[in-house]
Formats: structure tokens, sequence, C-alpha cells
């Protein structure tokens, strides 16, 4: 027994109370010393007690003030830290005079009360962190990433200075010399908070940039992502999905890889429509007098018909051609090119589109399923629901008023044109 508690207490017990133990008082002592620490532990609950209600007193105070980082600091019960604090102070000073004869116990106390001290003051920092967040986030309406990121960071600098201290506690080594030799393995700590600090680095490079913000509406192609942004932490990025699947990726992915953010896009409230239909080659044709004729009722393209025709007579006239007998002799219009430009006054007229934007209709390039005329125009809603009903019935209309233009829409199935 003597053995062990010479290797436990090493220096703290003087030589003589190991050695020169006496054992006829050993049963005595070891009553004194339990009932001294039940009546010390029984003090200690009373004053836990007593700081308690002082403490809650404070605390309700401040919740009926109208400041509201007061009432997140209750609900993050950063005050109840305090009311560890105080008591333990005051048993940490009695431990001496009540345990001045007792060697081993003041030692051991002394250690357990150091600990708690350091876990107290654990406690105290990640409770203030977490209500740092909570009041940010109100004042910014979002949830400012440098200040997750950073926190974050802190909370886990905290819980490793405070393990160490407790090292340096149980082993009765300084700080400072455990830390010294943390550098032998900075290589292993780095290879381990790869991740941690890969994210930290991209947490305040996105804060600066502003590029990316919780709430906003973003799209990874790297992983076939597009959503709602929920939260950025320290290590990952969490994504709502439209079909309500959360994806986590990489915080350092929002930077190294390409993200489409389309946040700017909704804050204009406007959404881009790029669409194209495939039409036929074969169906198009030169239109007759009949056909312009028939064309010219239409109140979109009435008076281009009628522009178009006087500059092919000046032309034809000008350059003495005869165009009875042939197609290819002088200008004429085709049942495309008006299909084109009806739809373009259609989308020029429909009071859903923006006519401030890009408005176009364009040829694509031939490919051996026909030519695709591309719609490209900008909604004035970005609200999903509302953009799909407006881009269908525009799609509805054109894939139908083809036909009154006796041209034909390729569909593609099988490798075969029906």
């Amino acid at each position: 027994m003597m053995k062990i508690l010479s290797v436990i207490f090493q220096d703290q017990i003087p030589y003589e109370f190991i050695y020169d133990f006496d054992w006829k008082k050993w049963g005595s002592m070891i009553i004194f010393v339990i009932v001294k620490l039940v009546l010390f532990s029984m003090s200690l609950f009373i004053l836990e007690i007593l700081f308690n209600r002082i403490i809650h007193y404070i605390e309700k105070k401040a919740i009926s003030s109208n400041f509201v980082w007061k009432r997140i600091l209750y609900e993050n019960k950063v005050f109840d830290s305090l009311s560890h604090f105080f008591p333990l102070l005051i048993g940490f000073l009695l431990i001496n005079p009540l345990f001045k004869k007792n060697t081993p116990v003041v030692f051991c106390l002394d250690r357990i009360f150091n600990i708690l001290f350091v876990l107290i003051v654990l406690q105290f920092l990640i409770r203030l962190v977490n209500s740092i967040i909570k009041i940010a986030t109100n004042e910014n309406n979002h949830q400012t990433i440098a200040i997750r990121t950073i926190s974050q960071l802190l909370k886990i600098m905290s819980i490793l200075l405070c393990s160490l201290m407790i090292i340096s506690i149980l082993t009765r080594t300084q700080l400072i010399t455990i830390l010294t030799s943390l550098g032998a393995i900075t290589a292993f700590v780095i290879l381990v908070f790869r991740d941690v600090i890969l994210g930290f680095v991209s947490g305040v490079q996105i804060s600066f940039t502003k590029m990316i913000k919780v709430g906003d509406w973003i799209g990874i192609q790297k992983y076939h992502v597009e959503g709602t942004v929920i939260e950025i932490n320290l290590t990952s990025a969490k994504i709502e999905n439209f079909d309500k699947t959360i994806t986590n990726v990489p915080t350092y992915d929002l930077i190294s890889t390409a993200v489409t953010n389309f946040e700017e896009m909704r804050k204009k409230n406007m959404r881009r429509i790029k669409r194209s239909i495939l039409f036929s080659i074969p169906s198009f044709h030169f239109c007759n007098e009949e056909n312009l004729k028939k064309f010219k009722n239409v109140f979109l393209i009435k008076n281009y018909i009628e522009k178009k025709q006087k500059e092919i007579n000046f032309f034809n006239k000008k350059k003495n051609i005869d165009d009875k007998n042939t197609n290819l002799n002088g200008k004429r219009i085709t049942n495309i090119e008006l299909f084109r430009q009806y739809a373009w006054e259609y989308l020029n007229h429909h009071p859903k589109i923006l006519k401030k934007e890009i408005l176009m209709v364009r040829y694509l390039e031939p490919n051996h399923y026909g030519l695709p005329i591309e719609l490209y125009c900008f909604v004035k809603t970005s609200e999903s629901i509302k953009y799909e009903q407006i881009q269908s019935n525009i799609l509805d209309h054109l894939l139908t008023a083809a036909k009154e233009f006796n041209l034909e829409i390729t569909q593609v199935l099988n490798e075969k044109k029906y």
C-alpha cells in the first residue's frame, strides 16, 4: 500500500507520512476525512443552489428587457456557467483550511478542482460562442459563413486547449512543455484536420468574396446538385434539393469546383427560357400569293409581310428579275421565315416576357434530325411553378401554331423520324 501511494503521489506526500504511518489511527482518520468531505460537498451543494437562484433572478431581469442578445444569452445558459464557477471558487479556497493535515486529500482535491475549473471555462466558452452565432444570425438575417466558420474553429481550439490543460494538471507538467512536444506530430495533426483547415480557409474566402451564403439557390454540376443552401459549417455544406433530400458537400468544394448561384436571378425576379423546337427541313417551302394572303390576316406578322413584300418587289424590279417561271429568281418569303418572325412577335407581345432583356428567336446549327429554332427570352418571375406554367403555355402555342405554317416538327424515337 505504501509503495502504491508513493508511486501515485510521488513527491507530494512527505516521507514520514508513508513510512512512519500510524496504523492504529487509520480507521479514525478515514472516518474523519469522510465526514469532512461530506460536509464539504453539502456546503458546495448549498452554495450552488444559492448562486443558481441569484443567477436566475438576473436572467429574469435580462429577459424582461427588450435587448435580444440578453434573451439569447439566457436561452444558451451562459449565466448558468457562472453559477457553477463561484461555489467551486469558494470550495477551492476552503481546501487548505479544512484538510491541511491530510496531504493526500488536499493533493487530490486540488487536482479535481483545477480540472473542474477548466471544464467550466470550456462550457462557458462554448455557450458564449453559440450565443454569438445566434446574435449574428438575427442581426444579419442570414447565417454568416465567416462567423460560423470561426466560431466552430474556436470551439475546436478551446476543446483541444482545455484537453491539454487537463493533461498538464494530471501529469504536473507545464503547458508550454506539452505544446512544444506537439511540434513533433504536426504532420499527423495536419493530416487528421485536413478537412477542417481547408474548410476554414474556404469559409473565410467565401465570406470575403460574398460568393455564397445560407439561403442561396445554387447548383453544383460535379455532384448533380441543385437546391437551397441551409447550412455552411467548418467541414461541409448542407444543400436541400428540390425533392426535399439533403446533400452534404465539402465546404472547400464551394470554391474549388464550378458552382452556379441563381440568387441574383431570384433577386431580379426573372428567369430565362432557353428551349428549341426541331423542324423537319423537307417541310420548308416558298410562300405563294395564296399563302401570303392567308398570313396577312395574322395580326402579329401582317406588318412584317407587307414590309417584306415591298422590299422584294423593289429589289426584283430594280434587277429586272422575272420570278413567274421559277421560285429561284429573285427574293421570296419562306414559311420557316414567317414562323420565326411569328414566334418573335408572339414573345415580344407576351405580357409575362421582359422586353428590356435579350429576346431572340434564332437558328441553331442544322443536324441530321433537322433545323432547331431556339427561343431565348426572360420571364417576369423566378418562382418555379409560375415559370414552368408560362414556359409550357408558350411552347404549347408555338408547337401547335407551326402546323398553320405547314411545318413538320421532328420527333426522334429509336433513331427514326416519325
